[in-house]
């Protein structure tokens, strides 16, 4: 390509053959499989602190005494998530590297699909029904295994930078992305809730109609995984070429990146804020909406209806906005709405209604913050890929990993805690605190993203390229 000076910019990275939307939808469609798992292994509070309400009377397996204020389920999931951070890097090294004749992505994804099924069934399988050491041995062991097989399938969010040969593409991946993920996360951490009153009530026990409900769905979402894994041919749609950097160069590479490095970073943060948001839905509906958990999947269904009217324009509203400008509008609605959500029994309207007009405006940020942050996210590290010549994307995975290792388990660790100030009807300070604190991060991130992210200088450094 040539600038208006005569210049012409090319990359060393090979040409390759546009994806094409039908296997973009399919690849979505395996989207819901991995977000109905990842949102059953959230529920992991839930079903080791559930609400203190009757639908939620499952055995205490752990105990609730806690280490400097922190309980022995927050220290399980910190740190068996901090214990495969360090392992990222190698994982996405060999993936990056990897010549093997399936794809460099693909063979990680079919060695791990089945295991992560597997294991995320035994996370609420714990092999003494009260409290005991043995529980919480176990938990550990498990999710440190878990996490391990998750990281070598996550090398597969390498693939669609690779694959997005142009924007239009990378939208494409990102809206049908950010659909399949709603779908997934109103079935796995919705209407799980629908499903196992369901079974309660023709007699069943909570924890087992909670089990019955989880390998139901696992084996679901395992079935639409496999679909992801078949639409992915790298030789055809990939850019055919393996990095030739070693570890610690790439990393060097990657973490040299100033404007990834403090876009990851203030992402953290929303992420921070989504976490308590998501995590913490099911206490606002029960403590204080008063509904049952079973409501989930009304507020959810209500959620993904209206998403999907603002999901096609949302890259209207980015063409015209920016992707950043657009984020940070975002994130200042749902700052509002989590105040009001932890406080909607407080304002003086019928808390019936505010819940509903709540879920209502939470579509808004809730399809926007479902596109732009993972489009954002690949434009940097597609650009920093023809910029370099260096086909490392699986790299920038690990490296956000590293950057974010401590802080990113920051949710599982505290939310425990918080919750033992209190989660009931009587004393709802836990679920108003974690509103609260949620809100913060949304602001605190909204400053960061405006203050640190540069879009116009990636945004130009593409155009250079013929990324349009």
């Amino acid at each position: 390509m040539t600038n208006n000076d005569g210049e012409v910019f090319t990359s060393n990275m090979p040409v390759q053959e546009p994806f094409p939307t039908w296997r973009i939808v399919l690849w979505a469609l395996g989207g819901v499989g991995s977000t109905i798992i990842g949102s059953l292994v959230g529920l992991m509070t839930y079903f080791y602190m559930p609400p203190q309400i009757s639908q939620s009377s499952f055995p205490q397996y752990l105990s609730n005494e806690t280490i400097l204020g922190i309980t022995i389920l927050g220290l399980i999931g910190y740190v068996g998530g901090i214990l495969v951070v360090l392992i990222n890097p190698f994982i996405s090294q060999w993936s990056d590297r990897s010549k093997n004749r399936i794809g460099r992505r693909k063979i990680f994804m079919l060695i791990s699909f089945l295991p992560i099924s597997i294991l995320c069934y035994l996370v609420f399988s714990p092999p003494v029904d009260h409290i005991s050491s043995a529980n919480a041995v176990w938990l550990f062991s498990i999710i440190v295994i878990l996490n391990i097989f998750r990281s070598l399938y996550g090398v597969s969010g390498a693939i669609v930078p690779e694959f997005s040969s142009n924007s239009n593409i990378l939208m494409k991946f990102n809206t049908y992305n950010s659909i399949g993920w709603v779908f997934g996360f109103i079935i796995g951490s919705q209407a799980i809730y629908l499903i196992k009153d369901a079974f309660i009530n023709l007699g069943m026990s909570p924890v087992d109609a909670f089990r019955l409900t989880v390998g139901g769905l696992i084996i679901f979402s395992t079935i639409l995984v496999a679909l992801q894994i078949w639409v992915v041919d790298e030789r055809r749609y990939g850019s055919g070429k393996t990095s030739q950097v070693n570890l610690l160069t790439a990393l060097k590479m990657t973490l040299s990146n100033k404007i990834f490095v403090l876009y990851t970073l203030a992402n953290q943060v929303y992420f921070w804020g989504d976490g308590f948001f998501q995590a913490g839905l099911v206490y606002f509906v029960t403590i204080i909406f008063g509904y049952s958990d079973s409501m989930m999947i009304a507020f959810g269904g209500t959620i993904l209806g209206l998403s999907f009217i603002i999901y096609p324009f949302v890259s209207t509203m980015a063409k015209k906005t920016g992707k950043k400008n657009l984020l940070m509008i975002a994130l200042l609605i749902m700052s509002v709405v989590m105040i009001a959500l932890g406080f909607a029994d407080k304002l003086p309207f019928p808390v019936k209604i505010t819940s509903w007009v709540l879920v209502a405006i939470i579509a808004l940020p809730g399809a926007i913050t479902g596109i732009i942050p993972g489009a954002i996210s690949n434009e940097i590290v597609r650009e920093d890929c023809l910029r370099t010549g260096e086909a490392k994307e699986a790299n920038f995975g690990a490296a956000a990993g590293l950057i974010t290792a401590i802080p990113s388990g920051f949710v599982g660790l505290v939310m425990p805690s918080i919750l033992l100030l209190g989660r009931s009807t009587e004393n709802p300070a836990g679920v108003r605190l974690l509103a609260v604190i949620s809100a913060i991060c949304m602001v605190a991130a909204l400053l960061m993203l405006y203050f640190l992210y540069d879009e116009k200088k990636i945004l130009a450094s593409l155009k250079k390229f013929g990324y349009e």
